[in-house]
């Protein structure tokens, strides 16, 4: 019997053995195994050797009890989608001079935008909230933003700049937090910048529109991290802003079995099939250079027009 009967006999899609046949096959093993001689060693099988004998262990197997994997099916393809990437709800207006543009992050339940200062103690953490967030301050005292009350409360930061937090619910369901460093750890300096929080919907710079259907944005990191989800842990694409190109992404990405050039956008990248991942390298309208990582499910075309998809946006001064 040939590969191809063997399969069609016995094989996944084949009918299922009868109750005779599987009694048989398990009488048939048993007997092997007791007359079988005790061996040492056991010579290796070249590759392909081994895919057949391990064809062989289904069919003998069957009904015997033994914890043998079936032959794989070929899983579902991933059709891609538009996805969407939250947008930071609120801004910060009239932002005073000494701060930088914001830098924002998320988690599911979570939007932080960071207001950096160029004296590295004075900044601002401006957050929304789907509940009303935890403090670890023991106390706080009541003050009122816009008619609504809320606390002002010292969290601790040992060995750095005084910190000051205040949170209100602002409307039913969103919750806001600022949090002031240096100058900024001061009541009256709180209140003044809540009066200029006002509901302006901000894009974060580090998108990509297009994604296997069903996976949600789970985290972004300082606009330079963006992880996007599917049903199960080996669904995942991560998205990550890096200084420069690696010249040598065959040695360094783990696992990398094979280095390929591929096209984005007109533009020349370096694709690297490694063990479980895709990982791609390119450079995006506007310079900055990404690294992009899926799973092996996607094709080579998907994992290059999810790479077309994403942009970097330059931040405004």
């Amino acid at each position: 019997m040939n590969e191809i009967n063997l399969l069609r006999t016995h094989g996944p899609d084949a009918p299922e053995a009868s109750t005779e046949t599987l009694r048989l096959a398990r009488d048939r093993l048993a007997a092997e195994f007791t007359a079988a001689p005790a061996r040492r060693t056991v010579p290796p099988l070249r590759r392909r050797t081994l895919l057949v004998a391990a064809g062989a262990a289904v069919v003998a197997g069957a009904g015997v009890g033994l914890a043998v994997r079936p032959l794989d099916r070929p899983v579902e393809p991933l059709t891609l989608v538009a996805a969407t990437i939250p947008e930071f709800p609120l801004t910060l207006r009239s932002r005073p001079a000494t701060l930088s543009p914001p830098r924002y992050s998320y988690a599911p339940g979570q939007f932080l935008a960071v207001y950096l200062s160029r004296s590295a103690t004075d900044d601002v953490y401006l957050s929304v909230w789907d509940s009303r967030p935890a403090r670890i301050a023991k106390t706080s005292r009541p003050v009122a933003v816009a008619g609504r009350p809320a606390e002002i409360y010292e969290e601790p930061n040992p060995g750095g700049p005084r910190r000051l937090a205040m949170s209100w619910e602002r409307r039913p369901g969103q919750w806001v937090s600022l949090t002031g460093h240096g100058m900024f750890a001061d009541d009256a300096a709180l209140l003044r910048l809540a009066e200029h929080v006002v509901d302006e919907p901000q894009q974060v710079p580090l998108r990509v529109r297009l994604a296997p259907r069903g996976w949600r944005v789970d985290m972004f990191k300082d606009d330079t991290i963006l992880t996007l989800r599917g049903d199960s842990p080996d669904e995942t694409l991560t998205v990550q802003v890096v200084p420069h190109r690696d010249p040598d992404l065959l040695r360094n990405v783990m696992g990398a079995r094979e280095e390929r050039r591929v096209t984005v956008g007109g533009r020349e990248a370096h694709l690297i099939r490694a063990d479980k991942i895709w990982f791609l390298q390119t450079e995006v309208p506007g310079g900055a250079v990404v690294n992009l990582q899926l799973p092996l499910r996607l094709s080579v075309d998907q994992v290059v027009a999810i790479a077309e998809q994403i942009s970097v946006t330059p931040r405004r001064p």
